[in-house]
C-alpha cells in the first residue's frame, strides 16, 4: 500500500532533517522511499521569485508553485505504479495546501481556478494520507541553511501559525512541537509515522461535552477552520458501520463514504474510506438506514498546545456540543481554556453520534 505524508510548518522547523531521518529509517526497513522536495524553494532557486527585483506577484508565484506542486505529484504517482512495490511511503516537503498559507482565501480560490484542473480545496487536502506539521521555535531560526528563505524570525513564526491553520480539516493532522533534542522531535514523527503503517488503525477518542454558549468561538476561530458536516449511516451488518459524509467548506463539496468495523470493546477499527463524485453519493444515499436522521453539524477544527481538536455544534443541539481529540494511550489531554467542558463523555453511549442521529430522540439536555 502507498502510504502519502506531508511534512509541513513554517521556516526553521527542522523538516530537511526530520525528513533525511525518515528516508533513512525506512529504507532500512525495507520501504521504498520517494521524497517530494520543496517547490517554493526549488522555483527561487531557479530566479522565479515573488519579492526582490523582477518579482512576480505573490498570486502569481502561487499559481507557478501549485502548478508545478501538482505535476512532480503526477509524476511520482505514475512512477509508483509501474513499481511492483506494496511497500511505498511517499514523502512531501510540503504539500498543495501550503500555498495558501501566502494568500488570501479569495486568492486561492483563483490559483485553483487558473490551474482548470483542481475542483476544490477539498480535493487537495485529501491527497494525502497523513500531515505533519512541525512547529518552529525562535531560538533555532536560521536562514543560513535555505538561500531561498528570506523571513525574519517574527515572519517565519506568524507563517508557521497561517500554515498549520491552512491544513485544519485534515483527517490526520499531527502537530509535533519543539524539543531541546532534534532525536526527540524525530523520534515523535517516528511514532506518528508507525501508527499509520499499522494494519490494524484502531480509532481511540476522548470525549467531552462543552456547554456552547460559555464557549469562545471567536478564539476558536481565529486559530481553526468550519466545515458543515451532513452525516448519514447506511444499511450495514451489526459489526460494521458505513457512512456517509457531505462535507461543505472554503466554498467547496466533498463526499466521502467510510467504512468501519465496530470491535467488542466499542472501538472502531478502520476498514477503507473513498471520495465519492456527487452522482456517486446520490446513488448511496438510496442505501440510508430509516432507522437513523441524517446528521447535520459545524465541525470546528482548531489546535491548542500542540493538540488538535474538533467542536461539534449539531444543527439539533442549541446547548450542547461534543469535543473530540484522537488520543494515544498514555496521552494526557490538556482542555483548552477558552472552552468550557462539562465532562468527559467518552464512554457515554448517548453522545456517539450514530445515537444521536437515532429517529427516537437527537437531543441532548443540559446537564
Amino acid at each position: 500500500m502507498v502510504r502519502r505524508i506531508v511534512f509541513t510548518g513554517g521556516p526553521g522547523s527542522g523538516k530537511t532533517t526530520v525528513i533525511e531521518k525518515v528516508k533513512q529509517v525506512y529504507t532500512n526497513q525495507g520501504y521504498k522511499v520517494i521524497v517530494i522536495d520543496e517547490t517554493a524553494t526549488y522555483l527561487i532557486n531557479m530566479g522565479i521569485r515573488p519579492f526582490g527585483e523582477q518579482a512576480v506577484s505573490m498570486i502569481d508565484f502561487q499559481e507557478l508553485v501549485l502548478k508545478l506542486q501538482l505535476a512532480k505529484e503526477d509524476i511520482v504517482d505514475r512512477a509508483v505504479s509501474m513499481l511492483d512495490d506494496d511497500k511505498t511511503i511517499i514523502i512531501y516537503d510540503r504539500g498543495a495546501i501550503d500555498n495558501s498559507a501566502y494568500v488570501n482565501e479569495e486568492e486561492f480560490k483563483e490559483v485553483m481556478a487558473r490551474l482548470n484542473r483542481v475542483h476544490s480545496f477539498g480535493e487537495l487536502m485529501n491527497k494525502y494520507d497523513l500531515v505533519i506539521n512541525l512547529v518552529s521555535r525562535k531560538d533555532f531560526y536560521t536562514t543560513e541553511n535555505n538561500k531561498a528563505r528570506s523571513e525574519d524570525v517574527e515572519k517565519a513564526l506568524e507563517l508557521g501559525k497561517t500554515t498549520l491553520k491552512s491544513w485544519m480539516g485534515h483527517k490526520r493532522l499531527k502537530i509535533v512541537l519543539p524539543k531541546d533534542e532534534m532525536n526527540d522531535k524525530i523520534n515523535e514523527v517516528l511514532n506518528i509515522i508507525n501508527d499509520l503503517l499499522n494494519i490494524k488503525q484502531v480509532k481511540r477518542q476522548a470525549k467531552y461535552a462543552v456547554l456552547l454558549d460559555k464557549t469562545d468561538f471567536k478564539r476558536i476561530i481565529e486559530q481553526g477552520r468550519a466545515m458543515h458536516i451532513t452525516q448519514t449511516y447506511l444499511e450495514s451488518p451489526t459489526n460494521i458501520e458505513k457512512r456517509l459524509r457531505k462535507i461543505e467548506f472554503n466554498d467547496s463539496v466533498n463526499y466521502i463514504f467510510s467504512v468501519y468495523k465496530i470491535m467488542e470493546d466499542g472501538t472502531k477499527l478502520y476498514v477503507s474510506e473513498k471520495t465519492l463524485e456527487e452522482l456517486e453519493y446520490e446513488a448511496f444515499m438510496e442505501f440510508k438506514d430509516k432507522a437513523y436522521d441524517s446528521i447535520n453539524k459545524v465541525r470546528y477544527y482548531f489546535d491548542y498546545q500542540g493538540q488538535y481538536f474538533y467542536l461539534d455544534v449539531f444543527d439539533d443541539m442549541k446547548d450542547i456540543g461534543i469535543l473530540e481529540i484522537n488520543i494515544g494511550e498514555n496521552d494526557q489531554v490538556l482542555i483548552p481554556d477558552f472552552v468550557e467542558v462539562l465532562g468527559l463523555v467518552t464512554d457515554d453511549l448517548s453522545f456517539y453520534n450514530k445515537n444521536i442521529a437515532k429517529r427516537d430522540g437527537r437531543k441532548l439536555a443540559k446537564k
